[in-house]
C-alpha cells in the first residue's frame, strides 16, 4: 500500500493464509476496500465483533 508500507505485510499475510476479513482499525487498511482484486475484507473491530456474535 502507497500511503503505509509498512502495512503490506499484515495485508499479504491476510491473503496468502485466505482469511476472510482483515480486522484493523487503521484507516490505512480503507484503501483496500477500492481494490477489486485480490480481494479482501477489511473490517473494524466492532464489525467484526457483530460478526462473531451472529
Amino acid at each position: 500500500m502507497h500511503n503505509d508500507p509498512d502495512d503490506n505485510k499484515y495485508a499479504d499475510c491476510a491473503l496468502v493464509a485466505n482469511a476472510d476479513h482483515l480486522v484493523s482499525e487503521d484507516r490505512h487498511f480503507s484503501i483496500l476496500r477500492d481494490i477489486e482484486f485480490p480481494r479482501l475484507s477489511v473490517i473494524r473491530i466492532d464489525e467484526f465483533l457483530d460478526w462473531c456474535r451472529t
